[in-house]
């Protein structure tokens, strides 16, 4: 639910971004001001993680989920309450603090209570809550009053406080804590099992932690450290790459494009195509994900995402010169369901879950919180700045550039993202170092890996 009302706040300018642009706006938003509307959680989502670090640190995540539903409520409430343009910043504002802090929390615990069988499509589940709330933004907002949209969508993070009332802390925070009979239970309660049942599993997670114990990561560690340097580049590159497909501008500004394109759909239905799209392919991504691993649909993400963004520049270059296109009229919407299906099937969740495996234990939480805040960041600039840079140099230009960073995400997973399927933790911290090679032994069992030689 927490995943699913982000979805919400992300694609919330969509709808509403045109109602407060219309000449007969409640409140006249030039195109200056809605792309701060719509930049502005993005900004508030470089900040998020940073701030919760030290919250998740003292009192789990659990909790830390709990007030950030709260947070992400208040945004709501100013949002909806707002009657003047500052009003609206603040609360957007707000929503970006809430969604990035879920973004970089949610996959830390999911992982934390995962079965390691079960680790992978978990990790991956997190587009289908999100396209979700996409979805619900893009289905309604077109019909129902600008405060009416934002008291339905304030009502999913309630909804999420109210349940994670009900969800344990992680056993593994409550081992940290010294809590060992808490813990006991939780693991019990999250594996369904009967009361003061003994597991190898809660062993071995016990074990690793005392093995762990007092080992803080900090900046300088993860600088130094020639594991947690390549870790960090390669996470850090993946969601650059990310954000450079221009995901955001279309999912913000999917209703005032397919305006431009003037396609025989109305801009309101062409978007519920997309968010339908981008639902029903996440749904997929777990199974990918743990047939083929990360690498090769990230790969597969990269080629079709540049194909779609070239052939949506081509489109408006066509139109730009005279062209009639009105038997293409179809292009757009196909371009962007092609794009929101190849992205939701690689490099919408695969980044965060690269990132989650990536990391060593000690630096995992510093480390989760500055990618996750540089991502953010990098999404601010993209989504505040290209209504100037699509004025500057041409809507065409600006996709066309988008797909050209898709190409060089391409070549970045060709050389830098090894191929992980089937590798516990340990082994990946392994590769990582180079006591094992890159290359592994191509059969189904994907078990062995080509020793380095020893100097």
């Amino acid at each position: 639910m927490a995943f699913f009302s982000s979805g919400c706040s992300l694609s919330w300018t969509s709808p509403s971004l045109p109602k407060l642009m219309a000449e007969d706006s409640w409140l006249p938003m030039t195109k200056e001001e809605g792309s701060w509307a719509g930049s502005l959680l993005m900004l508030g989502g470089s900040l998020g993680p940073l701030i919760s670090t030290n919250f998740q640190s003292r009192f789990g995540c659990k909790k830390a989920l709990q007030g950030n539903s709260l947070i992400l409520l208040l945004g709501w409430i100013v949002l909806g309450a707002a009657n003047s343009k500052l009003e609206i910043y603040i609360g957007r504002f707000l929503q970006g603090i809430a969604v990035a802090v879920f973004f970089n929390l949610i996959p830390m615990y999911m992982g934390e209570i995962s079965e390691k069988n079960l680790r992978p499509a978990m990790a991956t589940l997190s587009e289908v809550f999100v396209s979700g709330g996409y979805m619900l933004e893009y289905v309604i907002g077109p019909y129902v009053s600008y405060r009416t949209l934002a008291l339905i969508s304030g009502l999913l993070p309630l909804i999420s406080f109210v349940l994670l009332l009900w969800i344990p802390d992680s056993p593994h925070y409550l081992l940290m804590k010294g809590s060992s009979e808490e813990a006991a239970r939780s693991f019990c309660w999250l594996r369904g099992f009967e009361k003061e049942t003994r597991t190898e599993e809660f062993d071995e997670l016990r074990n690793s932690l005392q093995e762990h114990e007092n080992k803080q990561g900090s900046l300088i560690e993860i600088v130094k450290v020639p594991v947690n340097r390549r870790a960090f580049f390669i996470a850090n590159g993946l969601l650059f790459f990310q954000q450079f497909s221009g995901i955001n501008v279309v999912l913000f500004y999917a209703q005032p494009i397919f305006m431009l394109t003037g396609a025989e759909f109305s801009s309101s239905v062409s978007a519920m195509i997309v968010g339908a799209v981008q639902t029903i392919s996440a749904c997929f991504t777990p199974l990918l994900a743990n047939k083929f691993g990360f690498k090769r649909p990230l790969l597969a993400s990269a080629i079709g995402m540049a194909v779609a963004q070239g052939l949506l520049g081509l489109y408006f270059y066509c139109g730009l010169k005279g062209y009639d296109l009105s038997f293409y009229s179809f292009v757009p919407v196909s371009c962007l369901v092609l794009y929101i299906l190849v992205y939701c099937l690689g490099f919408g969740p695969l980044p965060w879950a690269v990132m989650g495996e990536m990391f060593s234990p000690q630096v995992k939480s510093l480390a989760s919180s500055i990618s996750t805040s540089f991502c953010f960041f990098l999404a601010f600039l993209i989504t505040k700045f290209f209504s100037n840079l699509s004025d500057s140099i041409g809507t065409f230009a600006a996709f066309w550039l988008f797909s050209g960073f898709c190409l060089l995400a391409l070549i970045f997973v060709i050389c830098f993202v090894p191929n992980t399927r089937g590798m516990s933790l340990e082994e990946i911290q392994d590769l990582l170092n180079e006591k094992i090679s890159l290359t592994r032994q191509r059969n189904s069992s994907t078990k062995g890996y080509l020793p380095l030689p020893q100097e």
